[in-house]
């Protein structure tokens, strides 16, 4: 025993410390609720709105024993979707053209030369959706051009963001004092919101038309609806947009105001 004497001041502060580091401190401890009597609760809004823009994207390809002869095919088709853009009063700069690619088809010319396959991706933003069945009709039925995509949103969508999450905060606030009434309580001030992001219903309930939308198919990649596909009547809709904003929003509650008393009854 006497040899462990020099070793107790140094077993000593170690306990000390384990000690110390066992004990819980101001901000290194996070609570998992908060520790003041609270109420939580989503709020929601819904709107429907017209739109006023929309975007297309479709692919344009040509195939050809001769490159040259497919990318002459190409340049055609590019000329008169230009030429649609141009009687609609479209500016020119509204429409992006990826780099064109090409490559080799598997299957052979009759006479056994490769086919070559040349293709590109147009992109046209539309800042007027009344051109809309002008332009998706003129597409729609021009040659080459395949894989079509449409979607149409709110020039004014970030307002239309701001006001939905102001009737959602009012939403969840109307619930919470429900619910504070019920258990006695005051609604006190709101100590936190969360806003999800503006949600599509046709989106985020299944109901968007699925010709539409971008899908996975084997061998190909990401790809969109084939011409042939298409519905023309429904292609040709301006689809109105089904929005959605929650809201998940914590109140205090405030102890509740003291009872009236009760006038006493005469014998």
């Amino acid at each position: 025993m006497p040899k462990l004497k020099p070793l107790l001041p140094i077993l000593s502060a170690c306990l000390l410390a384990a000690a110390a580091l066992s004990l819980p401190t101001g901000p290194a401890v996070a609570s998992t609720i908060p520790d003041y009597p609270f109420v939580h609760v989503t709020g929601n809004t819904f709107r429907i709105e017209l739109p006023d823009i929309a975007t297309i994207d479709f692919q344009i390809a040509a195939a050809d024993a001769d490159p040259a002869a497919a990318r002459a095919v190409i340049d055609a088709r590019m000329a008169e979707v230009r030429g649609l853009m141009q009687k609609l009063s479209i500016d020119p700069d509204d429409m992006q053209v990826r780099e064109v690619r090409q490559g080799v088809r598997k299957e052979r010319a009759a006479d056994g030369a490769p086919v070559y396959e040349l293709s590109c991706d147009v992109h046209i933003q539309l800042r007027n959706v009344a051109n809309w069945p002008a332009l998706g009709g003129g597409l729609l039925g021009k040659p080459n051009l395949d894989s079509f995509a449409a979607d149409f949103d709110l020039s004014t969508m970030e307002q239309v963001n701001d006001d939905m999450v102001t009737a959602a905060i009012a939403d969840a606030r109307r619930r919470a004092e429900v619910m504070a009434a019920a258990g006695g309580r005051r609604l006190g001030p709101m100590m936190a919101a969360t806003p999800d992001a503006l949600k599509k219903l046709g989106t985020a309930m299944g109901l968007e038309r699925d010709e539409f939308r971008a899908e996975r198919r084997s061998g190909r990649g990401p790809s969109n609806q084939r011409a042939e596909d298409i519905d023309r009547e429904t292609f040709l809709m301006v689809q109105s947009l089904k929005l959605r904003q929650p809201v998940d929003v914590v109140f205090r509650l405030e102890n509740g105001a003291p009872a009236k008393a009760r006038p006493v009854r005469k014998p």
